[in-house]
């Protein structure tokens, strides 16, 4: 059987959904082809490592330190050895450190094998502003957008973007760091808020439409395809934030109440952005649709894999489960 390594957590902001991913990840593979291990980084990047996960909780997760089934804390540096008879991590890292390249990088070093994208299109991917300088280039629809820095000027922002418009930091996900400015008081205080997080802004005009999210998959025999797109319904008053994803505040709808040829339109979208970054595995594209236009808002090149995440639901649209999905994305991984 292969041996596989689970891994979450890291420093980000998404830490504790990370672990939420992991352990659905856990209670999902096949343990009649895989043995599972599990690998939890903590907010400061030390490692714990547990060799049997069988009957593992939530809370052992979230403290690992106390946890007797866990061994460490390791620095990514004294770690090297417990990677010995990994045959392939699993990537339920969310954020930095996780989802920016890092850790791809860091195992690329060590020569294990990984799911989800490489270091190029995993740091393109997690930085929003770089991934929509990309996909604009490539012809590809997207929301207009300032990146604003130290000493730009914010009254000519928002002349270009008006009311409301959203804010981001670029390298967040989840939503974590993002709000929509409905004045110029909110911009400012968004961005004097979210510039101690990161050295750009981005701002970008709100596109008043339906929103969306595809997944794409890699199959075993290499083929991608845009699986069935999600309709996002935020509840009243909320966009689709960290609460209205996290937290059960909007209607995620899969397959939605819409007709093939809007489906098709979105699956092109998500595909030509998968392509044009050079993802592999998996991804998860956002899109905004107006006037039979998909403006494309950003890519997620580790979507998340909790119970609420949409790329497992819309797997699960197609009449599969959460275990084949992973038997996908596993096989891929391990021959590619």
């Amino acid at each position: 059987m292969k041996r596989i390594y689970v891994v979450m957590g890291g420093p980000s902001e998404e830490h504790e959904v990370s672990l939420r991913s992991g352990f659905e990840i856990i209670a999902n593979l096949d343990r009649s082809k895989y043995t599972v291990s599990a690998l939890v980084i903590d907010k400061k990047k030390q490692f714990f490592f547990a060799e049997n996960v069988d009957g593992i909780t939530p809370e052992e997760l979230t403290d690992p330190k106390s946890a007797e089934r866990f061994k460490g804390p390791f620095s990514p540096a004294g770690a090297v050895s417990i990677w010995h008879g990994c045959d392939l991590a699993i990537l339920g890292l969310h954020g930095e450190f996780g989802e920016d390249g890092v850790f791809q990088g860091y195992l690329e070093t060590i020569g294990v094998k990984y799911t989800g994208c490489g270091v190029t299109a995993s740091a393109i991917g997690m930085h929003k502003s770089q991934t929509k300088k990309i996909i604009e280039n490539s012809g590809i629809p997207t929301p207009p957008y300032s990146i604003w820095r130290q000493g730009d000027n914010i009254d000519l922002i928002a002349a270009r973007h008006g009311f409301p418009c959203f804010v981001k930091a670029p390298q967040s996900g989840s939503s974590k760091l993002l709000g929509k400015a409905n004045d110029m008081d909110q911009l400012k205080s968004m961005i004097e808020e979210f510039s101690k997080e990161a050295m750009s802004i981005l701002v970008e005009t709100m596109i008043d439409g339906e929103e969306f999210s595809c997944p794409v998959l890699e199959e075993i025999d290499g083929t991608v395809r845009a699986l069935t797109p999600i309709f996002i319904k935020p509840a009243e008053g909320h966009f689709f934030d960290y609460e209205a994803k996290y937290l059960g505040k909007s209607e995620e709808i899969c397959p939605p109440p819409h007709s093939k040829e809007v489906q098709d339109l979105i699956r092109t979208a998500a595909s030509a952005v998968h392509k044009v970054l050079e993802c592999r595995g998996l991804s998860r594209t956002d899109v905004i649709l107006k006037d039979g236009v998909p403006y494309v808002l950003e890519v997620n090149t580790l979507p998340g894999f909790t119970k609420q995440s949409l790329f497992p639901q819309s797997y699960a649209s197609e009449g599969k489960t959460f275990g084949q999905l992973l038997d996908v994305i596993v096989t891929r991984a391990l021959n590619r």
